[in-house]
């Protein structure tokens, strides 16, 4: 099957549908813009919902993972700067208002795994990193539980 891609909104949740096999060329790029476009425009909560998928590769689970980072970087819990660590991995001080407290931008979630799926996110222990849900109803209660 190949590769789909479509968006659409519920209440304050910006959802992504994938279709097809996640795997490297224009999959990819397809789902980094997108991940990327709705951050820009401010949706601090995303939904990937794998309904559809087939299959996932390992760069397919790469992007995944950066879609996680872009979607949950650490910003100044204050002024919402983006905020970066020293050499040693220690916080800088916001450059802006010299906050040293954080808080993640956004929230990325997962749902409708099928079996390839979430074996692959249990054989790589990625369970733990991503906030799975086994329903598209689950996930969204979840975003308003916070």
């Amino acid at each position: 099957m190949e590769f789909k891609l479509s968006t659409r909104r519920s209440d304050s949740v910006f959802i992504v549908d994938l279709a097809g096999k996640i795997t490297a060329g224009d999959a990819l790029s397809a789902l980094r813009q997108t991940i990327r476009d709705e951050v820009a425009k401010g949706h601090t909560k995303i939904l990937l919902n794998l309904k559809d998928v087939s299959y996932i590769d390992s760069s397919g689970l790469g992007e995944l993972i950066m879609a996680l980072g872009t979607v949950t970087q650490t910003i100044c819990a204050k002024c919402g700067a983006t905020v970066f660590k020293d050499d040693e991995g220690n916080w800088d001080p916001c450059p802006q208002c010299e906050s040293r407290d954080r808080k993640p931008w956004g929230e990325l979630k997962l749902s409708n795994p099928g079996r390839q799926v979430m074996d692959l996110l249990q054989f790589t222990k990625l369970y733990t990193v991503f906030d799975v849900h086994q329903s598209e109803e689950e996930a969204l209660t979840s975003f308003r539980s916070r």
